[in-house]
């Protein structure tokens, strides 16, 4: 008994229910019948009044992707937009207390913004196909799912820790601003990131900004509305430091090794080549990794063009230094210029670190320990001079190479 009277009441509950829908649902219909009766999607809402139909734009950023070889960016947006048109006004309490009504876009006017720096020119067609939300007070709001391809010029200097500056231009297609003000959504000016928009991308959505501008011609007296766009996005590029910075790194070492082997040492021709080698496939990887473009050079392609440059100079350096050092120069007996001596064992050789050799001119040959005592071949004392003159060239060559790092290391870090 119980159990039949509780079937009863819910099937009593379920049926109220239902009923109560019916009328809700007629309003709905009754009220889309009187607002698209005579309506001109065509027409500007305020055609009437001939005033202005102001215009509302935002944008929710949902994901960023960037053609380099074209140089442009595919922005994946919820585009934000909200006008009054007096055409679509109602009494909710004469419909049942309707509030919102949801009306297809191919039903309802629609202001016909577009981005002015489109990138692909046969398709202006940014926004997708979904319903408008109506007010009763004739708001009307539209918020679709938007792709947009704009023209955005790299400036790869950093790369591949790069930061980008793309810009956007929005507005009227065939309206002027007495026809569609084209206003900043609720007068925010900035642009916010969607809860779908993904880190993994290889590119990260930094800030963003809009203003309004407002441009005036000499030929016309009405006034021409541009919304413009600002984003900073940067490259995630982690897998870029092993591949690019690491490989940078130990070839720079390399070379300052090869300076660091004792002068007479024939394996300083070998590691120097070895670092060119590495180099120019360093080099070659980087180049094919980096975008062609004639007015961007990214700084780390210069310090590998500087670091090959340096790294071919080492090995001449090298070369030069065992040839100054060979017993069986035609040279060795002949004494280096006077003003050359003389300098070298001054202050300038102190500044060289040369000391270990500056005691050893004019006097007779090292110990046996001396790894770098000339055969006797030529004479003691201009062996020893040749000595200090080729210690000079290699330090010489270490400092430079060593300097040159540096400076272009610190002005690479200081910019990231």
């Amino acid at each position: 008994m119980e159990a039949g009277t509780y079937f009863l009441v819910m099937v009593t509950v379920l049926a109220s229910l239902a009923l109560a829908d019916v009328p809700n649902y007629n309003m709905n219909e009754k009220l889309r019948k009187k607002l698209l009766k005579d309506y001109d999607k065509l027409a500007l809402p305020h055609r009437d009044q001939n005033g202005t139909t102001a215009v509302e734009f935002g944008l929710v950023i949902n994901g960023i992707m960037v053609d380099e070889t074209k140089q442009v960016l595919t922005l994946n947006a919820w585009t934000r937009m909200r006008w009054q048109d007096p055409r679509l006004e109602w009494d909710y309490k004469d419909y049942g207390g309707l509030k919102i009504l949801h009306m297809g876009d191919h039903e309802l006017w629609q202001p016909d913004l577009t981005l002015y720096n489109n990138a692909d020119h046969s398709e202006t067609d940014h926004y997708g196909n979904v319903h408008l939300v109506v007010y009763p007070e004739g708001t009307v709001l539209w918020v679709p799912p938007s792709i947009f391809q704009a023209e955005c010029p790299l400036d790869l200097t950093y790369w591949p820790y790069d930061t980008q500056k793309c810009v956007l231009l929005f507005g009227s297609w065939t309206k002027n601003g007495w026809e569609i003000d084209v206003q900043l959504f609720s007068n925010d000016t900035n642009i916010y990131r969607g809860w779908f928009l993904k880190y993994s991308h290889v590119w990260q959505f930094v800030d963003g900004k809009m203003q309004r501008i407002v441009n005036t011609y000499q030929c016309c007296p009405e006034p021409y509305i541009t919304v413009l766009v600002e984003l900073n996005i940067r490259r995630v590029s982690p897998s870029f430091a092993s591949t690019i910075i690491v490989p940078a790194l130990v070839i720079s070492l390399m070379t300052l090794v090869q300076f660091l082997l004792p002068l007479r040492e024939g394996k300083r021709i070998t590691v120097g080549c070895a670092s060119t080698l590495l180099t120019l496939l360093a080099l070659f990887y980087v180049a094919t990794s980096v975008p062609s473009l004639s007015y961007s050079v990214p700084i780390i392609v210069k310090f590998y063009g500087q670091t090959l440059v340096m790294v071919f100079l080492s090995v001449g350096v090298s070369a030069a230094v065992l040839r100054l050092t060979d017993a069986h120069h035609p040279a060795a007996s002949t004494p280096p210029p006077v003003l050359l001596k003389t300098v070298l064992t001054g202050p300038v050789g102190s500044i060289l670190l040369l000391q270990k050799y500056m005691a050893k001119v004019g006097h007779s040959g090292g110990g046996a320990d001396d790894a770098e005592v000339l055969e006797e071949v030529r004479p003691v004392s201009y062996a020893h001079e040749w000595l200090l003159v080729a210690a000079a060239v290699d330090r010489l060559a270490a400092f430079a190479f060593t300097a040159a790092f540096v400076v272009t290391l610190i002005a690479y870090t200081s910019a990231l």
